[in-house]
């Protein structure tokens, strides 16, 4: 495909790259990927080396902001991880305003979350 046509690539980092990012050593993202598998799966490359996107960087730094600021066992973080993924896709009707405020607080929250 001819370059300049407004199209980006969505743009894969090494481990190395996401070492360099997050601060998260390798190994313990190679840990993590064993203990959260539900939830960090990098692409791989023929080689089988890993590639991470953004959306898997930031899936990185939600489980090291539980683990080692929040202080949760790895168990702990698997279940906030799967309350999270479900508030996250919940669909919330435009008449309960006390669920809208809970999804909006929980956006809020998990904005935070990646931020810190």
């Amino acid at each position: 495909m001819p370059k300049g046509r407004g199209l980006k690539a969505p743009k894969h980092f090494s481990i190395g790259q996401v070492h360099a990012i997050t601060g998260i050593p390798k190994p313990t993202i190679r840990y993590w990927e064993k203990e959260f598998k539900d939830f960090l799966e990098p692409l791989r490359t023929t080689g089988n080396q890993r590639r991470y996107d953004e959306g898997s960087i930031a899936d990185l730094e939600k489980v090291n902001y539980l683990v080692k600021v929040q202080g949760y066992t790895i168990e702990g973080a698997r279940r906030k991880l799967e309350l999270l993924r479900k508030i996250e896709k919940s669909e919330v009707p435009p008449s309960d305003p006390i669920a809208e405020l809970a999804r909006a607080m929980s956006e809020y929250l998990l904005k935070k979350l990646v931020k810190e």
